[in-house]
């Protein structure tokens, strides 16, 4: 256990996340920061992302060792999958759980006003001129690039979140990856797509019996509703890293921390196969 799962562990919240910006500041002085170059280089020979690739990334700007600007990092990636290549992002625009979200008569998503509470360089990659956002009530992914409109646009018409429509499924059949800038698996969204999939033959429950219904405003001002099952409370119950440990491989997905910051790659279509594997042995992530 590291120390920072420990304080997690056993100290209330507010300590942790203090105790986590004293760290993140004692890293700025100890390890040097990531100038633009060595970045650019790290995306490519650490993380595998290549020119015409389809990578969804999950981040944390605060937590990562660069000299540079949160926007001058979306620029980058952008420049490294170049024209045909696409970058992906969780968009999702609530906290907690999307269940207690919805129970409000006035909850709603504006895929094109709804600030996305995902951090940083998701915000900035949903104002980006060029930017697509998924109609999908609980589970908005935004993109740039090449295949972002054919990824995203079918998403809201699955009411499985990590169904068969949506981009983290779809991106499979192309050269892709998953990346982590500043964060551990914990934060693999990835793993649900082998549970939508499975749809029953998971051996969790995953999802909500029922579906609910959702307000949704679209691109053109007009008001839908969207039907999506939403997550089972058994998901908070899960050791994504742990079970990575022991039972995933490195060509999977790989976990390291340089400069004091961590990251992870992950080949999503290596990673699905080995995550349903398990599963159909009855092996997950969750602990049960």
């Amino acid at each position: 256990m590291s120390i920072a799962d420990f304080i997690y562990k056993f100290f209330p919240e507010k300590y942790f996340k203090a105790l986590r910006k004293v760290y993140y500041r004692i890293n700025k002085i100890v390890f040097p920061p990531m100038s633009e170059e060595d970045f650019k280089k790290f995306l490519q020979t650490k993380l595998g992302v290549k020119q015409d690739m389809t990578v969804y990334i999950h981040s944390s700007a605060d937590k990562l060792n660069i000299s540079f600007s949160p926007y001058r990092l979306l620029q980058i990636l952008i420049e490294t999958v170049g024209e045909e290549g696409t970058l992906l992002f969780p968009c999702w625009h609530y906290r907690g759980r999307a269940e207690d979200y919805y129970k409000n008569d006035r909850a709603f998503f504006s895929v094109k006003k709804s600030p996305t509470t995902m951090g940083l360089l998701p915000e900035l990659a949903r104002r980006h001129k060029s930017a697509v956002r998924s109609l999908h009530p609980t589970a908005s992914t935004a993109g740039i690039g090449a295949k972002a409109a054919e990824l995203l646009s079918e998403h809201h018409m699955d009411i499985y979140p990590n169904g068969e429509k949506s981009p983290m499924y779809k991106m499979m059949k192309y050269n892709s990856k998953i990346i982590g800038l500043g964060e551990k698996t914990v934060s693999l969204s990835f793993v649900h797509v082998v549970e939508d999939i499975m749809k029953n033959g998971f051996p969790v429950q995953t999802l909500s019996d029922n579906t609910i219904q959702c307000k949704v405003i679209d691109n053109e001002g007009n008001e839908k509703t969207v039907n999506t099952l939403v997550p089972h409370k058994n998901i908070s119950n899960r050791d994504i890293p742990g079970f990575f440990a022991k039972n995933i491989s490195k060509e999977a997905c790989h976990s390291f921390k340089y400069r004091g910051s961590n990251f992870f790659s992950a080949n999503p279509r290596l990673l699905f196969d080995e995550l349903k594997s398990y599963a159909e042995k009855g092996k997950t992530i969750y602990k049960h």
